[in-house]
């Protein structure tokens, strides 16, 4: 989707349709798929500085961290971005230098930064020891190789030192 930041200068003007995100790939165990997302973008200009305000519905696939079972995710939230089509020192301030540019990224960076780290589908229950593993606390993990020795060094405890 093409944004024109001079149209933004008319204080009435909105920018609605949505973004096909289906041709990404994306981590297989975070997010299998984005779905078609529609925004709604309206915004003001100040000088060289464009302010966007976002109102983004999508629907994801998200991955499970426990069963690595698909889990659909619906977002609908609003957020903003600065753009200026100057350089700035400021972090929080995108740079675009021309005044028509692809909107499609900053979409996709609000969608990506909202879905959680770590996805547990409803019900969903950490796996118990089986066949090859075994699940430790941390706690459990840490006393354990304060336990452990390493077998390499053993050879050296036999030799006597003057």
């Amino acid at each position: 989707m093409k944004l024109n930041r001079l149209l933004f200068q008319n204080k009435d003007y909105f920018l609605e349709g949505d973004i096909d995100f289906s041709n990404l790939e994306f981590d297989p165990y975070h997010i299998k798929k984005i779905g078609l997302t529609h925004v709604k973008i309206t915004g003001s200009v100040f000088e060289d500085l464009l302010m966007l305000n976002f109102h983004i519905v999508s629907d994801v696939i998200g991955v499970c961290a426990y069963t690595l079972e698909d889990v659909p995710l619906h977002f609908d939230f609003k957020d903003s971005l600065e753009i200026s089509n100057e350089i700035e020192d400021d972090e929080k301030i995108f740079f675009e230098k021309n005044m028509i540019f692809d909107i499609d990224p900053y979409v996709l960076s609000l969608l990506v930064s909202e879905i959680p780290a770590k996805i547990v589908k409803k019900g969903a229950k950490l796996p118990e020891d089986g066949t090859g593993y075994r699940v430790l606390s941390e706690e459990e993990y840490e006393k354990e190789q304060e336990n452990k020795t390493d077998s390499r060094w053993a050879a050296l405890d036999d030799i006597e030192l003057d």
